[in-house]
């Protein structure tokens, strides 16, 4: 798939079908994570595989309570990839500076994933609403990882068609006029 096809294709699937994913596929997936850029090459991520139903289950009661509705789709994803950083000096460093490479380095590993898995018609949706202490707690994740977001992943419930992964319709976009300015402020590219 031509890389412009998977990005107007991909959608955030939130209904998925029962059949599971692959290891060759999710192997692929998270090899794309591997090959993305990083600051200073530092590749500072880690990135943790649940496909245990019964951990996957227990995802939303993570978030705030109240809240656990805008998540409890991730319950039918057939796996969940949860975007780390590792915390080291050099993120003290970069933080003190006032950058926040890690995030981004990690968020563009995400992405990356998320393409890779559009490619191979397998539906994603990126979520940024968790409860940090309590998915800790539930993954046994090791305190020097810090939670970016997560990746749900799963085959969509409804087929695809040409315009989009799982039969989802294009949500409106801003032009590219409302987003893009030249060093000349005023014109537009």
């Amino acid at each position: 798939m031509d890389v412009f096809k998977a990005i107007k294709w991909r959608r955030s699937v939130r209904r998925f079908s029962a059949q599971g994913v692959e290891r060759e596929k999710v192997l692929q997936i998270l090899e794309a994570a591997r090959l993305a850029p990083s600051s200073s090459n530092r590749q500072a991520w880690h990135f943790v595989v649940i496909d245990d139903k019964k951990i996957i289950e227990q995802i939303p009661g993570t978030v705030p309570v109240g809240t656990r509705r805008i998540v409890s789709f991730v319950e039918n994803a057939a796996l969940v990839i949860v975007g780390c950083y590792t915390k080291a000096l050099t993120h003290y460093i970069a933080q003190l500076a006032g950058h926040e490479n890690h995030l981004v380095d990690v968020s563009i590993a995400m992405a990356h994933m998320t393409l890779a898995a559009t490619e191979l018609g397998i539906g994603t949706c990126w979520v940024g609403w968790y409860g940090e202490s309590r998915l800790h707690k539930l993954l046994k994740l090791p305190r020097r990882y810090k939670v970016v977001a997560l990746l749900v992943l799963g085959y969509p419930a409804y087929p695809s068609t040409e315009e989009a992964i799982g039969g989802i319709p294009a949500r409106s976009r801003k032009a590219l006029s409302d987003i893009v300015s030249h060093n000349k402020f005023g014109e537009h590219y």
